[in-house]
């Protein structure tokens, strides 16, 4: 092998492990504690693709990610639907009931997943078919404007408003011509909300098909150790676990190592964010500009509605 061949995947492997350890952190520096639950339970290909759509402000981008998570819902409850029928069918393997019971609970696990999967992915399609404009699927991606604490000590009022664009906000930039931070928390970052709704129909058929991989492992394990098929040769069970075993890892080998070559951005959530909001300033510069006056103080919205999408729950 080519030492500079060598060297550069070693290289592109520290990097994304490196990648992998600071996004965490990463996460937590830009949402607080909740960029934990974003960590575990949202996709990160979801995030940029999101980010990005906030990033260039374009009706064009906003309506194909509008139609982009609809073909995905539809793909995902078709895949779920499928899941869920071998799993229903692996209840009827024979010997099942001479097995641990753990192998009978993971094939439940597997059919439920995937049935609350074709449920997620049917509600996000019919949420995003409410979202008729582009701008209200930038504002859904946005989120709500904050909850604001109400009159008692135990009283939270609910904002119904979402985020706005930055072309809805009065104060853009300062005279160095840099965006407001605030501006930048609200107009170009994701929601927690928004990456977790559109990653859970995903992340449950996963979780589905890895379920139902793990029990079939299990059966096979428990008919060879048990000695359950009788009419089998001697080391025919133990084979077939072997070959289910070694065709599973060379799968899963393959998946993840095109997923590590694919996603070779090193770029962190934050300087992702600061580029779009830097080629907004770019693009919209007659808009962003102000004097030395508003410097440091956050925008605030402008009378134009930014409640759109007030009537999508």
């Amino acid at each position: 092998m080519d030492p500079l061949s060598l060297v550069s995947s070693v290289v592109t492997v520290v990097q994304i492990f490196t990648q992998t350890i600071r996004r965490p952190i990463d996460l937590v520096d830009l949402y607080g504690v909740f960029g934990i639950f974003l960590y575990l339970f949202g996709s990160r290909t979801t995030w940029r693709t999101e980010a990005h759509v906030l990033g260039t402000v374009s009706d064009d981008d906003a309506l194909n990610f509008k139609k982009s998570v609809q073909d995905e819902c539809t793909m995902i409850s078709v895949a779920a639907a499928i899941v869920a029928q071998i799993a229903i069918t692996g209840l009827s393997l024979d010997n099942l009931s001479q097995t641990h019971w753990i192998v009978k609970a993971s094939f439940v696990f597997s059919i439920i997943s995937s049935l609350i999967a074709v449920y997620y992915a049917s509600t996000q399609q019919r949420v995003m078919g409410r979202l008729l404009q582009a701008k209200q699927v930038r504002g859904w991606i946005r989120g709500r404007v904050s909850a604001q604490r109400g009159d008692s000590l135990w009283q939270i009022k609910r904002s119904h408003k979402f985020r706005g664009d930055p072309t809805d906000y009065i104060t853009l930039a300062s005279s160095r011509g840099n965006l407001s931070p605030d501006i930048i928390e609200q107009c170009f970052t994701p929601s927690i909300v928004s990456v977790i709704t559109i990653s859970a129909p995903q992340i449950l058929l996963s979780a589905s098909l890895l379920s139902l991989l793990l029990a079939l492992g299990m059966y096979f394990g428990f008919v060879w150790t048990r000695h359950l098929d009788v009419d089998t040769g001697k080391d025919d069970s133990r084979n077939v676990l072997i070959f289910y075993l070694i065709t599973l890892t060379l799968c899963f080998a393959v998946y993840s190592v095109s997923r590590l070559i694919q996603d070779d951005d090193v770029r962190t959530e934050r300087m992702i964010l600061l580029e779009y909001a830097g080629d907004f300033l770019e693009k919209y510069a007659d808009v962003a500009c102000v004097g030395d006056r508003t410097e440091g103080v956050a925008g605030e919205p402008s009378d134009a509605p930014t409640s759109e999408a007030a009537n999508i729950a």
